[in-house]
């Protein structure tokens, strides 16, 4: 096909799998649009050329140059030859027959050697075609399965087969149980909570409204209305103004084994914040993320929280990056001046660092204000050299402790101190 025409419709279907595969695996912020502007940039190549056809969806779809190194993997393995058969290696050495003929009988012990004669060297057998390596299997497994290990007593010989086990990495290694997360200083956080929704500032509503007090702008109607009740005489002088509206939170909770009994503690304090205003939005995360608002809406306040089971948002390991690309997708809409986006994470992270800053990047932009908590940072010879909190730095208002119920009472005086600077 020449440049200008159409694309096939069974090529658009795949271009469509492939956008969508870079998005969900990768957290490439690709939508609708970036899909047909890379349909579009196929009809100017031809698509019969592999490099033109790659050399077009690149230019659409990739945006740095980690991403340029995830795209290229991704688009070898997705348009790869159908029907091409995987290498197969050949022996480590070739194979020989036995002199004698094919059928190959027990030669014994070899003859003792004759006086001044060397001793004739063992017979060794020459691996079997089967015996090669298999492509397919990990690099680092150096031991074949099945096998004992080096210096392992080997198990006597038995008629039956013994069935090889091998360990695999689990994408989700969340406990599968219920969240317990009770406590008894929910007091003491709803006080904390409450003190830190009166002291945030970020944004003033849009309309004037009266105030109580002098205010940046005369009301006039409402001062000659008071007029006509002092023979027309403006004793007292109305005024308007634009109040501060009440602030917005969005909580991200990290959930993973290393954060240990911190992040129970943090998801009261999301908890006992949720209670104190309706403005607020909650998610956990550990290798998958989880929208928390619904569960907490549902908990009443008098009992220890608990919560269903998590799957991968809870009790696994740690993909900060991956999961604020999502929370960056799903929350877009709804962050803007009004609303502080807290961080509440160890930033000891498993992911690719790049990721944290791309996402943080662009929740910078729309939020009043992005601040990391971490029960790390309590320590008195703490540096922030984790490699997630090092990329989040640059956008981000304050990194503060929380390793307690006093931190999180310090915590409106220390957001003041940090604006302030």
């Amino acid at each position: 096909m020449s440049g200008g025409e159409a694309v096939p419709p069974d090529l658009a279907a795949q271009v469509s799998a492939f956008t969508a595969r870079l998005r969900d695996r990768h957290g490439f912020l690709i939508g609708p649009g970036e899909t047909a502007d890379a349909l579009r940039a196929l009809g100017a190549v031809d698509v019969l050329e592999r490099r033109e056809v790659r050399g077009a969806l690149r230019a659409v779809l990739s945006a740095s140059p980690e991403q340029l190194r995830l795209f290229d993997l991704e688009f070898n393995a997705f348009f790869r030859v159908e029907g091409a058969a995987q290498p197969k290696l050949p022996p480590l050495l070739p194979e020989t027959k036995a002199p004698g003929g094919e059928e190959q009988t027990d030669p014994g012990p070899p003859p003792p050697p004759q006086p001044g004669q060397r001793p004739a060297p063992k017979p060794t057998r020459a691996p079997a075609p089967d015996d090669a390596p298999d492509p397919d299997e990990d690099a680092p497994d150096s031991q074949a399965p099945g096998q004992p290990l080096a210096g392992e007593d080997q198990a006597p010989p038995d008629d039956a087969a013994v069935p090889s086990l091998r360990a695999r990495l689990s994408p989700n290694a969340a406990p599968g149980q219920a969240v317990q997360a009770g406590g008894d200083d929910l007091p003491d956080l709803l006080r904390a909570a409450s003190a830190l929704v009166r002291s945030l500032q970020l944004g003033r509503a849009r309309r004037l409204k009266p105030q109580p007090n002098r205010g940046p702008k005369l009301d006039a109607r409402r001062t000659l209305r008071a007029a006509a009740r002092t023979a027309g005489d403006a004793t007292l002088l109305r005024w308007l103004g634009r109040p501060r509206r009440a602030p917005r939170f969005l909580l991200l909770i990290d959930g993973s084994r290393s954060m240990g009994a911190d992040a129970t503690l943090l998801l009261r304090f999301a908890q006992a914040l949720h209670l104190r205003s309706r403005r607020v939005e909650v998610y956990a995360f550990s290798t998958g993320l989880t929208r928390l608002t619904p569960l907490l809406r549902r908990a009443p306040p008098g009992v220890p929280l608990t919560l269903p089971d998590l799957g991968d948002a809870w009790g696994g390991g740690t993909r900060i990056g991956e999961n604020l690309l999502r929370l960056a997708r799903e929350e877009r809409a709804h962050v803007n001046r009004d609303t502080l986006i807290l961080i509440l994470s160890d930033g000891l992270d498993t992911g690719e660092p790049a990721l944290v800053g791309r996402a943080l990047r662009d929740l910078e932009r729309r939020a009043g204000g992005v601040v990391w908590l971490s029960p790390l940072a309590a320590g008195p010879n703490y540096r922030p050299v984790q490699r997630a909190v090092a990329a989040a730095l640059p956008f981000l208002d304050a990194l503060l402790p929380v390793a307690g119920v006093d931190d999180l009472h310090a915590l409106p005086r220390r957001l003041r101190a940090a604006r302030r600077s």
